[in-house]
């Protein structure tokens, strides 16, 4: 298994995800050098992201979780708690962001575009902060959330275009499917349509009617 490893020092999330990654590895019996050859990503990387010296990026935290998985002992090969690992990971992201004290967004709290706007940032920083291509990508891909208007919504300089752009924002920072009405909810909350439009609205849907 190769030499100890160094005692891990620094913020106590960024150790605790450290740790978990140690005792990972130790579970399925396997080395850097095998995990590395697995995955296709240096020993060193791996080292790094188990040394606690820096929260490292969440798909290195994955693949060091999958290469346990397939290059460990078979007899020994405990299936990686993924939603577990990302939970510790989100939050040595925000510890290492500063981020810690900010709630978790309560979409039936909200009442205007202001709440609205406040709660997109949080969600988007208790969802780790990850790279902008990744919650692109959870969000459908560019034709749905512009990286331009991605990060403008994440400082809070703007909010979404529409309802279609909104909604890949919410899937993009992992909101479960179960929540995901409650925020449609309060966007319409935020965004309310006009009593004019309602009643075009209606008359319209009454013209479809037999």
């Amino acid at each position: 298994m190769g030499r100890p490893e160094g005692p891990l020092t620094g913020p106590p999330h960024r150790r605790q995800l450290a740790c978990s990654l140690r005792e990972l590895r130790s579970e399925t019996a396997t080395t850097y050098d095998a995990m590395a050859a697995s995955a296709g990503v240096s020993a060193a990387t791996f080292k790094r992201a188990a040394s606690g010296a820096a929260v490292p990026k969440w798909l290195t935290v994955a693949l060091f979780a999958v290469a346990c998985f397939t290059a460990g002992a078979p007899h020994r090969r405990p299936v990686p708690q993924f939603a577990e690992l990302e939970k510790q990971w989100q939050t040595a992201r925000m510890e290492e962001r500063g981020t810690l004290r900010l709630k978790s967004p309560r979409p039936e709290y909200i009442a205007d575009q202001a709440d609205l706007s406040h709660a997109l940032h949080a969600l988007y920083e208790r969802a780790g902060a990850p790279p902008l291509r990744h919650v692109q990508s959870k969000g459908g891909g560019p034709v749905h959330l512009p990286l331009s208007t991605l990060a403008r919504i994440v400082n809070r300089e703007t909010l979404p275009a529409d309802q279609n752009q909104y909604m890949a924002f919410i899937a993009g920072c992992s909101v479960p499917s179960d929540q995901r009405e409650k925020w449609h909810a309060a966007y319409r909350k935020a965004f309310p349509v006009s009593t004019a439009i309602r009643k075009v609205l209606a008359e319209e849907a009454a013209l479809l009617l037999p």
